[in-house]
């Protein structure tokens, strides 16, 4: 697909729908939302890796249609996926950290399993972290919900969950399901084999949490370590996608069903002198992978607009043939709006409030170029990179007036709802969320 030439914010675009009904929802698709954590798309093999992680991703990303510059809005799981429920940005839904506590998605604001409801769909939700649990609003919608406060190592578990929900139900409405899988996140701990399958010799038992101090690494040296285990969580959680895909073709859904893959956020290895997430707005962490496939999807495509997770939403109600009045700041990604050259924001970094030297504020893609705005000293530092000469960001340029006013743009724009704090976390999850580092 070539790119049009005409060039505008993105924020002052809206996308509108007018509402479905039961009736018509028979003859829809059925729709598998796949959210992997912490998984950046240069560590997958059809992105170009260097290591063969990824063989079902591959297989999915040659049947249907793959984005190259697909991103994540926000660098850290609770505003990340607010933004893929809503197709809001994160300035939007306002879900996330402030000086007071975490923020949960407003009561009232359309969501992906409320609008697919509303629709006549079946909905079923499975996630594995406490940051989307109910307390933060993510169980609104769901017929079949369920949440572990810690999900690692529970790829095969939640497949399973998803096949026996699939599999109980003689409702013949098509069905929309959400699957989060946490397998990749840190403490990057798969099992074996898949542990020491790219770094057969390693013998280092410590976790990435024994050896890091506020995500800085003390021990530079081990970072083979945590990219191999890092890999080798992919590997797990692709095999078990290929188990999910296998059985979806033998139980006779693969001609009526849409699957589309992403992340909420990628992870840093050392690029900027930490590992994890959350601190930062560079492209480790920003770029994620997108993938959808499935009847009416264009095989093999790859598309490379920038887009981002605020499209995923309005991009799955035009596949399914959704109307619905809900606005959204996204667009429909296979729509001649999705080529026109439009600004990708990010921001909502998870500081509780504080503001560090050098801290990214607010970030912005259009094109090839990438502009961020840093806090330095008392005052803010506008610059740029260009993505096509300079993907690893090593060489700052002065931010033109283009990006500069998409930054102050972006940065004025309005909260459209105000998400409440996020209130009785029982011990359990908070205890989970304290051991990840989020509180």
């Amino acid at each position: 697909m070539q790119k049009l030439l005409s060039a505008f914010p993105l924020f002052a675009l809206v996308l509108t729908f007018s509402c479905g009904n039961t009736s018509t929802a028979i003859n829809r698709p059925n729709v598998i939302l796949i959210i992997i954590d912490a998984l950046r798309a240069d560590h997958l093999s059809c992105y170009g890796y260097h290591r063969e992680t990824s063989p079902s991703l591959d297989s999915l990303a040659a049947m249907g249609t793959r984005w190259e510059n697909f991103q994540a809005q926000a660098p850290w799981t609770l505003p990340a996926t607010a933004t893929i429920f809503t197709g809001l940005d994160a300035k939007q839904h306002g879900t996330g950290r402030r000086l007071d506590g975490d923020h949960r998605l407003h009561n009232e604001v359309p969501i992906i399993p409320t609008v697919f409801s509303s629709a006549g769909y079946r909905t079923c939700g499975l996630f594995n972290v406490a940051l989307l649990n109910e307390n933060h609003g993510f169980a609104r919608g769901f017929d079949n919900y369920s949440c572990a406060d810690f999900g690692g190592g529970r790829a095969a578990v939640t497949v399973d969950e998803f096949l026996q929900w699939l599999e109980s139900s003689n409702d013949n409405r098509p069905f929309m399901a959400v699957i989060h899988f946490f397998d990749v996140h840190d403490p990057y701990n798969p099992p074996p084999p898949y542990d020491t399958m790219y770094f057969p010799d390693d013998t280092l038992t410590v976790s990435v949490w024994e050896i890091a101090a506020g995500g800085r690494v003390v021990h530079p040296e081990h970072l083979e370590h945590f990219l191999s285990r890092y890999d080798g969580s992919i590997t797990w959680v692709d095999t078990q996608l290929g188990r999910l895909f296998g059985e979806l073709r033998m139980r006779g859904y693969s001609d009526s069903t849409i699957i589309m893959v992403t992340a909420d956020h990628g992870e840093e290895f050392l690029e900027w002198g930490f590992i994890g997430h959350g601190g930062h707005l560079y492209q480790e962490v920003l770029h994620i992978p997108l993938f959808i496939a499935g009847p009416g999807i264009p095989a093999g495509e790859v598309i490379i607009e920038p887009a981002g997770q605020f499209d995923i939403l309005p991009t799955l109600l035009s596949i399914c043939s959704i109307e619905d009045t809900t606005s959204f700041e996204g667009v429909d990604l296979f729509s001649m709006a999705a080529m026109d050259q439009r600004s990708i924001p990010a921001s909502q970094l998870m500081f509780n409030g504080q503001v560090f030297d050098q801290t990214s504020l607010a970030s912005v893609v259009f094109g090839n170029m990438k502009g961020l705005v840093t806090r330095r000293g008392n005052s803010d530092s506008y610059f740029m990179f260009n993505l096509q000469d300079d993907p690893n960001e090593q060489m700052p340029l002065e931010a033109d007036s283009t990006l500069t006013e998409l930054l102050d743009y972006y940065r004025a724009t309005p909260m459209l709802w105000d998400p409440p704090l996020v209130q009785d976390l029982d011990s359990s999850s908070t205890r989970a969320l304290e051991d990840l580092g989020y509180i």
